[in-house]
């Protein structure tokens, strides 16, 4: 009997090297953007008609998952993480208000979702800001977790945070740092940036599905977010 899905939504950032790129903040060894590569043709002698290209690119291209090794020294690689974090129930929060640069506090979450919010939910902050990414001031738009709305993520007990905006600074003029997204290594969340059309979701309770790469040894993976409606 097939599955009683009537729709699937992506909700994942395109990549297309064409037009994607990344910041690489200071302390990187080298830079990997985002570029596709082609390994061998369809007509090239012996190759059995067959295209192959080869990605470069960073675990944190595009939509990915960040596991608590990703902020946290020791903290749990991608491979320990159970497969249910990553599908199952999770709650859209509305907090397109706060665009630009507003804090997604405590008491913003607990209007946008703490009626309907429930422990081992996945909380999906919704503001827009990714429908013009790396574009129109796309990082000085973009609202911050604020301490007080990290901790509520914390004390509701939600096993994943994604969001659609850049998450980079935590209050207005700070260093570019990223305390929120430590907290919620440090209590085991596992965060997922950069998504996108979470406008396409109705409703604020839907199923997500953002399954990670069988990868061993790494703090991320790129995936697929996709939201079953």
């Amino acid at each position: 009997m097939p599955l009683a899905i009537k729709q699937i939504i992506d909700i994942s950032l395109e990549l297309d090297d064409s037009k994607f790129k990344m910041r690489t903040p200071p302390g990187f060894k080298k830079d990997l953007q985002f570029q596709m590569e082609v390994l061998k043709e369809h007509d090239a002698p012996g190759g059995a008609g067959q295209i192959v290209r080869g990605v470069h690119m960073r675990l944190h291209a595009g939509s990915h998952i960040d596991a608590p090794e990703h902020n946290v020294p020791g903290g749990r690689q991608v491979q320990d993480l159970p497969l249910e974090t990553f599908t199952g129930d999770a709650v859209i929060a509305d907090l397109r208000h706060l665009v630009p640069g507003g804090a997604i506090t405590a008491g913003e979450l607990d209007k946008a979702a703490g009626a309907i919010i429930r422990p081992g939910d996945r909380l999906l902050l919704r503001t827009d800001v990714n429908k013009t990414y790396m574009m129109n001031e796309w990082e000085k738009r973009s609202p911050y977790l604020r301490s007080d709305g990290t901790r509520w993520c914390i004390e509701k007990r939600v096993v994943l945070v994604g969001y659609d905006f850049y998450h980079g600074v935590d209050e207005p003029g700070a260093p570019r740092v990223f305390n929120a997204s430590r907290s919620l290594s440090e209590a085991g969340i596992v965060t997922l940036p950069y998504l996108n059309n979470l406008d396409r979701i109705p409703g604020e309770r839907a199923t997500l599905v953002a399954l990670p790469l069988k990868l061993v040894g790494a703090e991320a993976s790129p995936v697929r977010a996709v939201i079953l409606a």
